[in-house]
């Protein structure tokens, strides 16, 4: 899909963090675990609205993120229907994946602030690989 069939703006409306434990080791390299709502509210021929809620906690629990806002996609509705498709390979939807693009800075930012780790820019796509791979490495086969 090329950018020129669709615009995206993403307005947040709140970004916090807040340090959950007192892990504060150079040597501890801590995971992600992330949860997402993404929700239709609005949609015509050209434009449709989805609000957003990501929240992201450290294990082991050092400190959690969250993030929402809203994402408006400006482009015809098959356009729309397509970011709205999901990522064969990541099982992320192709909006969520432009939403966490723009989201990043702002918690990279704001754990710099905070000095707490931050998440890495494709965390997204990591946490639904590596839950993928458990489940595909680990088949259930006993009988």
């Amino acid at each position: 899909m090329s950018s020129s069939e669709v615009r995206i703006d993403v307005k947040l409306f709140n970004v916090a963090g807040a340090l959950t434990g007192n892990v504060q080791r150079d040597d501890i390299e801590p995971s992600f675990d992330v949860n997402v709502k993404l929700e239709e509210i609005d949609r015509s021929t050209t434009e449709a609205a989805f609000n957003f809620a990501i929240a992201m906690n450290t294990k082991p629990s050092i400190v959690r993120f969250d993030v929402n806002g809203i994402v408006r996609v400006f482009g015809e509705s098959k356009a729309v229907d397509k970011l709205l498709e999901t990522d064969p390979e990541t099982k992320v939807p192709y909006l969520l994946k432009k939403i966490y693009q723009q989201i990043f800075v702002s918690i990279f930012l704001l754990s710099g602030i905070m000095n707490a780790p931050h998440p890495p820019p494709d965390l997204l796509f990591l946490s639904v690989k590596n839950e993928a791979g458990k489940t595909e490495e680990n088949p259930e086969t006993e009988e």
